[in-house]
């Protein structure tokens, strides 16, 4: 008897060690921005993004971000996929690499194009995200972001 609980013990000793390591804190800020305008380049505001959710691989809801539009949470290492979404906006999908352990995310309007075709539709959108490592270098200027924006 006190050999099985003694094996019991070792067992269930063994399998919490093994589980411990299969997690990841990740943590991050998300912002919402609108379009500069054609005319002026800075005509343009940042906002925190609270409520911003996060999921991981085959939707699964991983988190929100706070009021701050900060969040914090762990995850399962195998998740290598984030969406993180706000009304609005569209949403953001980015691969983990290596030990990414924090985000700075910039979330831009979600603009339908009507009465055009669906390659003239992604023309727009590329040229649209182009202004982002602008936006991130502002967002580093007004010490919103924390990291630099590496080029």
């Amino acid at each position: 008897m006190k050999s099985l609980l003694f094996f019991l013990t070792l067992l269930l000793t063994a399998c919490s060690l093994t589980s411990a390591g299969q997690t990841k804190t990740i943590a991050g800020k998300v912002i919402c921005t609108d379009f500069p305008s054609k005319h002026n380049s800075t005509d343009h505001a940042f906002w925190n993004a609270s409520g911003a959710v996060i999921f991981g691989n085959d939707s699964i809801r991983l988190g929100t971000a706070d009021e701050n539009g900060e969040f914090e949470f762990e995850i399962p290492k195998d998740i290598r996929t984030l969406r993180i979404g706000w009304v609005g906006m569209d949403p953001e999908q980015f691969e983990l690499t290596g030990n990414c352990d924090f985000l700075e995310v910039i979330l831009l309007p979600g603009v339908y194009y009507e009465f055009m075709t669906v390659k003239k539709e992604k023309r727009l959108r590329k040229k649209d995200r182009k202004v982002l490592p602008a936006l991130y270098q502002e967002a580093v200027e007004q010490k919103i972001f924390k990291q630099k924006v590496l080029n």
